[in-house]
């Protein structure tokens, strides 16, 4: 799974036509800003191919000014963290008790 978490600054008088787009993009979360045009988009995507197209569609909105990406929680392909094998912690010098 991929979460994601962006800073969206419309074009003027854009904002709700820019909101309503987001929104309507599968895997879209839009917050709008009580005093500023500014709206934070969360985005979950289920592996990183997803997040990939998910992006293409959110470039393609017209009416953004600036996309910012804040935060990309991007899961790597491979085994999970709990299933990848262990390395051995680092020898070190021995202390007699």
């Amino acid at each position: 799974m991929s979460v994601c978490s962006y800073l969206v600054f419309p074009a003027d008088g854009a904002r709700e036509d820019v909101a309503q787009c987001l929104a309507a993009i599968a895997g879209c979360e839009v917050t709008q800003a009580e005093n500023s045009d500014l709206m934070v988009l969360v985005t979950d995507t289920p592996d990183p191919a997803a997040e990939e197209s998910l992006r293409a569609s959110l470039e393609a909105v017209e009416g953004i000014e600036c996309l910012v990406l804040a935060f990309g929680g991007l899961e790597p392909a491979g085994p999970a963290p709990e299933d990848a094998p262990h390395a051995p912690p680092p020898a070190g010098p021995h202390v007699a008790d």
